[in-house]
């Protein structure tokens, strides 16, 4: 059973401690390494200052693009081949590209569509803080991808 970590959703209760942070500086060299590795380029990043993500269009050598997803408050990489439109929830996930190796040597975990869409019914949440399941029964996420990377105020 996959267990969600604590900063999962984004939210924390106004007296709970700050959540953990991942920089924003390695998900954004981890994107030039792997648009390097891809013969291709990488897009800007867009900061995740409104959702739990950040998110950076890399198009390969082949002119194939995808948008890796990165997040905030956990260690956590995944990816789509649709275009990301801000205030709506991801369109799709994408299995990661070879390339995306890069984000694994970096230290972020890259997530494969299969795990993204494991119902949430079968997600471990003990380690969520009561804000964060309050949040989960408000917008009712169907899978995991939709709890990580969310755009939910």
């Amino acid at each position: 059973m996959i267990r969600l970590a604590r900063g999962a959703t984004g939210f924390r209760g106004p007296h709970e401690a700050p959540l953990p942070r991942t920089e924003a500086a390695l998900f954004r060299a981890a994107c030039f390494t792997a648009a390097m590795e891809a013969r291709g380029r990488a897009g800007e990043m867009v900061p995740g200052e409104m959702h739990t993500f950040r998110h950076a269009t890399l198009t390969d050598g082949y002119g194939r693009a995808f948008t890796a997803l990165g997040h905030v408050h956990l260690p956590v990489v995944a990816f789509t081949t649709d275009a990301v439109s801000e205030g709506k929830p991801v369109p799709g996930f994408a299995d990661p590209p070879l390339w995306a190796q890069a984000f694994e040597t970096a230290g972020l975990r890259v997530m494969g569509v299969k795990e993204l869409m494991t119902p949430l019914e079968e997600v471990d949440v003990t380690d969520l803080s009561p804000a964060e399941l309050t949040e989960i029964r408000y917008w009712r996420p169907a899978c995991l991808g939709d709890v990580l990377f969310n755009w939910w105020d």
